[in-house]
């Protein structure tokens, strides 16, 4: 099949991906099945960025022995045999992909809506999550370089404010007292049972388990660009 990505549309597509939407919305929820342990939090997301780390270094591995088109399914039928991969196969394409698309699609009409105040399940946001579905769907069939240029331009322009906003947030928080206050509500709303445990008691594996489920969905779906 003729080549019509290169490297910079593969990076730019797993950084899209993992600094996607889950990622936004997924912070409070760690911290709210940590009960507001801050280092619980932390270490949460460092358990994660590991097995991301792994998966990437196999998947890596996987991808540079077997050029096929296929990505998780060929290596499914590389490991366990082709009765293995037609499953798989099935899986990704009638449940995995549908649905992670449509998920975001939604989210995408969400966030563009929200400013608007339409509820996320109004009539509205439904109808623009089509559109959007129906359009990168068109984008991504007719014209895959310009979507690798899309994914490209889309990654940068995503990034600028994102760092802004980290660099700016972290000087004007750490110099005014703002990240302290907002760390001491987290654990006052804790201690007043807004959450479910002490933000005092120590490393359990019992709360990081549930935020590191939470954590992998946020982080999920990179691996498709082994199939692109």
């Amino acid at each position: 099949m003729e080549k019509r990505y290169g490297l910079p549309t593969a990076i730019s597509m797993v950084i899209g991906i993992v600094i996607g939407s889950g990622v936004f919305i997924k912070g409070g929820k760690v911290l709210n099945l940590t009960g507001g342990n801050l280092w619980q939090g932390i270490a949460v997301v460092g358990i994660v960025g590991l097995i991301c780390i792994i998966c990437s270094l196999a998947f890596a591995e996987l991808g540079s022995k077997y050029q096929k088109v296929n990505g998780v399914v060929d290596y499914a039928e590389v490991a366990l045999g082709p009765g293995y991969a037609y499953y798989v196969g099935w899986f990704m394409a009638t449940i995995y992909y549908p649905a992670m698309t449509s998920a975001l699609a939604w989210l995408s009409a969400r966030y563009t809506l929200d400013i608007f105040d339409f509820s996320a399940d109004s009539a509205e946001v439904m109808t623009l999550a089509a559109f959007y579905l129906v359009i990168a769907y068109v984008i991504n069939t007719l014209s895959p370089k310009i979507a690798g240029k899309l994914q490209v331009s889309m990654t940068i322009i995503k990034l600028i404010p994102l760092l802004t906003m980290a660099v700016v947030g972290i000087i004007y928080g750490l110099s005014h007292g703002v990240i302290s206050n907002n760390m001491n509500s987290v654990v006052a709303d804790a201690a007043n049972g807004n959450f479910a445990v002490s933000p005092r008691q120590g490393i359990s594996t019992s709360l990081i388990l549930p935020g590191i489920c939470t954590s992998v969905f946020a982080y999920e779906g990179w691996v498709i660009a082994t199939s692109i």
